[in-house]
Order: structure tokens, then C-alpha cells, then sequence
């Protein structure tokens, strides 16, 4: 039997025939029900009102039929604010068994952190007390609870990831995301990539036909099945005939990070580019013919076209020096860094939640999103860089170098590393990957 929610009669009424049909199904399904008494579970009138209230209320998932919910399982999909208290009183279940489960060793804090949108599975016997339940920890920990003759138990199953590490190359004719497909590459790597050399390479203004790179990176899988792109692990990029490498260490405290093969952090103080691969529609430029006011007007930033709600990143660590509408700019958020250094995004439709003057904000943190307030012709991003008062041309000036790896660190960055950097020289075909390949 099953009951779908949300349908109403077609006809105001229903034909004698149809209720004949009705009451003999009924009868049939009473007499049933007698002979399967023993094999089966009752569906009370109460349990499935009471399942059916709770998916009206949003609270279970709908798409699991009622009487599946009233068979001992509910499963619940955790909201915004949640606590386990509040969802054994909405189910119903006892408070007695909850605490139980939170004076298990250490189980407290893992079944009191909710996350929304995470799915629980109660397991009950339609009287309030619970038989167990089950929650996904982890891609690779599950969770599962048991009533036991002596209380409850508590098991952790896990189901690892198997990691495989692949090489991959190709030669970039259009852009970075059609050469990395044409190698079997996802998007999550290619974007992987260009922050890795986000601190040398604009990937918006840079980039050329040519331009070619190597990488070595984690497929990730369970029970033999793909699941994405793992960690990027080395990478070598050719950027108009001058050669970048990268390559992951994890350091003794278990932090990643990206360095040259000399050690050298790939991270400096600013960003070259505030956006993600979009286009420049106007360079930094002293003698531009402003679009809309039709005269010659220095352009003292780059102009990044990109779609309207497009995520702006603060170029560097920083401090809000300013947030709100000035002039041309339209909405603003001027950033003062270290070394009298103010960074400038102009134009955008909306700031960041919480973005205030005065706060701090780290490089790479969403500041506000692209559009085209002030005197802007379409949407883009107005992006200036100045120093002391003057501005500089951002995709020219020289970013600082952020600190090297400790001396006491290069012996074990060496032995972490020089495999994986002696595999981007090999190649793909070498390293046992597919291909080196083109992107047409």
C-alpha cells in the first residue's frame, strides 16, 4: 500500500464503482493483514497520520514513502538550527534514550555537532523507543548506534577512499578548461591550477595558444567507483616560453602547502587577479577615452568583464579602509594592506554579508560580487592598485614574496618531493598516464 501526499480528487466525487473497488481491496487487505499478522508490522492510523504531519512539517524526507517511514525508519534531513532534542520531541521519541546516547564515551559532542542538510536515520518501534540510529560522519565513517540488553552501543564503520595518482598533460589552444577536458582533466583540477600560479600567472590576461602544462594529482574513488579529483600534488606550466613549477608539502604539523622545487612559497602578498576566469575589457591605460563620459580620461585599473553576481576576492590580507557608494565607482570597497598599499574594487552590485569598515580580511575572502553600479557600461570589475598614493598598473607590478620554508624543513620537503617533480619531467606517457593531448 502506499500513500502519496499532495493529491486530491480529480472529481468532487467519488462513483459508486470506484468505492465497490475500494471497499474490496480493503477487505482483502484486512484478511491479509490476519495471516501476515506475525510477519509483519501493523500500520497504525496513528503512525501513518503521525508520518504523514511530519513530512507536511518538512521535516522527514519526502521522497520515502510513509509506509516505509511507519515500518521502524525515519529518516530526517537536518535544518538550519537543529538540535537532536528538538527532533526526538518532533518524532516523538524518548528523551530517556537521548540521554543515554550522550553519556556514551565521546559520542556527545559527535552526535550534538549537526550539520544542515546532513541526513539522519532513526530506527524506532512505534512506541517512542529508539532501536538505533545512523549518520554519515564522513565520505568514509559511518556512524551506526544499537540498542543493546544493556544499553546502547556505538560503532564507527569505515569505508575507505582508495587514492590513485595520475599524470596528465596538454597544450592549451583556446583556454585553460578546454585543454584540461581534452586531457581527462575535471574542471575542480584545472581551477586547482590556476590558484596554485595565482600569484604569477593571470589566467584572464596572460594565458596564450601554446602555453602548456604537466600535472600530477589524487582520483579519488570508493568501492572501485570514481568520486572526484583529489589533491593537486606537482605541477610544471609554460607560460609564454617561461617554465613554473609547483609542488605540494605537507609539513609536520599536517598543513599544505605549495612550493617551488627550491622551497620557495608560490604565495605572495597579493593576487594578481580578483577574479576567476573571466576577460579583461579594459587595461590600465593613462590615455583611455573614458566609454561613457566621451573623453579622454586616465584609466588607472583593469577592467574585469565578468557576470553580474560574480565572486570578488580581497587581493591581499588587508583592512576595510572603505565600504559604500563614491562617485563613478558606484559600490566600492577600498582595502589599506601593509607597505601603503590600497587595493580598489569598484563597480559591484552587492558587498559581502558582514562586511564592515574596519574589518580584517585575508586574501582569497569574497569581499562583494561583480556588477555595474556607478559609470559602467555593462557588468565587470574596476580594479586598482596603488602604493603611497600612486597607482601602479596591477598586472605589472612587482608582488612581494611571502616567506620561505624553514632551513630546519628542506631536508623533509626534499624526500616528500623530488619524486613528484621528477615525474612532471617524465611526462604522462612515463608516469603511466594517458596521452599527452591538445585541446581543440
Amino acid at each position: 500500500m502506499r500513500f502519496d501526499r499532495g493529491l486530491k480528487w480529480r472529481h468532487p466525487h467519488v462513483s459508486g464503482a470506484l468505492a465497490l473497488k475500494v471497499g474490496c481491496c480493503a477487505l482483502l487487505a484486512l484478511l491479509w493483514a490476519g495471516f501476515e499478522r506475525d510477519a509483519a508490522p501493523a500500520v497504525t492510523e496513528f503512525s501513518v497520520a503521525q508520518a504523514l504531519s511530519l513530512a507536511d512539517a518538512g521535516l522527514v524526507d519526502a521522497s520515502l514513502a510513509p509506509m516505509d517511514i511507519a515500518g521502524n525508519a525515519i529518516e530526517v534531513i537536518v535544518r538550519r538550527n537543529d538540535t537532536l532534542d528538538q527532533i526526538f520531541r518532533k518524532l516523538q521519541l524518548s528523551l530517556a534514550d537521548l540521554a543515554s546516547l550522550r553519556a556514551l564515551p565521546d559520542l556527545r559532542a559527535t552526535l550534538d555537532r549537526l550539520r544542515p542538510g546532513e541526513a539522519l536515520k532513526f530506527f524506532h518501534d512505534g512506541a517512542g523507543q529508539l532501536l538505533g540510529l545512523e549518520r554519515q560522519l564522513s565520505e568514509s565513517e559511518r556512524l551506526t548506534v544499537e540498542r543493546a540488553s544493556d544499553g546502547f552501543q556505538a560503532h564507527i564503520i569505515e569505508n575507505p577512499l582508495e587514492r590513485d595518482v595520475r599524470t596528465a598533460e596538454g597544450t592549451i589552444t583556446s583556454s585553460l578548461f578546454e585543454a584540461a577536458q581534452a586531457a581527462g582533466i575535471s574542471d575542480q583540477t584545472a581551477i586547482a591550477i590556476a590558484d596554485v600560479f595565482a600569484w604569477d600567472i593571470d589566467f584572464v590576461l596572460n594565458v596564450r595558444s601554446g602555453d602548456r602544462f604537466v600535472v600530477t594529482y589524487e582520483k579519488l574513488s570508493q568501492d572501485g567507483e570514481y568520486l572526484r579529483d583529489g589533491a593537486l600534488l606537482a605541477v610544471k606550466f609554460v607560460n609564454q616560453g617561461r617554465e613554473y613549477r609547483a609542488v605540494r608539502y605537507v609539513d609536520p604539523e599536517g598543513h599544505a602547502r605549495y612550493f617551488t622545487p627550491e622551497g620557495r612559497s608560490l604565495r605572495k602578498a597579493f593576487l594578481r587577479a580578483p577574479l576567476e576566469f573571466t576577460r579583461v575589457s579594459s587595461r590600465f591605460n593613462p590615455n583611455r577615452k573614458h566609454p561613457v563620459l566621451n573623453r579622454i580620461r586616465a584609466h588607472r585599473g583593469v577592467d574585469y568583464a565578468a557576470p553580474t553576481g560574480t565572486p570578488v576576492r580581497a587581493a591581499g590580507d588587508g583592512r576595510v579602509q572603505f565600504r559604500g557608494i563614491k562617485g563613478g565607482y558606484g559600490n566600492v570597497v577600498e582595502l589599506s594592506h601593509a607597505n601603503g598599499v590600497v587595493t580598489v574594487y569598484g563597480h559591484m552590485s552587492r558587498f559581502a554579508k558582514r562586511l564592515r569598515s574596519g574589518q580584517r580580511v585575508t586574501q582569497g575572502e569574497v569581499i562583494g560580487y561583480v556588477g555595474q553600479s556607478g559609470l559602467a557600461t555593462g557588468p565587470h570589475l574596476h580594479y586598482e592598485y596603488r602604493q603611497n598614493g600612486a597607482y601602479k598598473d596591477p598586472q605589472k607590478v612587482k608582488l612581494p614574496n611571502a616567506d620561505p620554508l624553514p632551513a630546519a624543513l628542506l631536508a623533509d620537503f626534499h624526500a616528500q618531493t623530488s619524486r613528484l617533480l621528477a615525474g612532471l619531467d617524465q611526462g604522462a606517457q612515463a608516469a603511466g598516464g594517458p596521452a599527452a593531448v591538445a585541446a581543440r
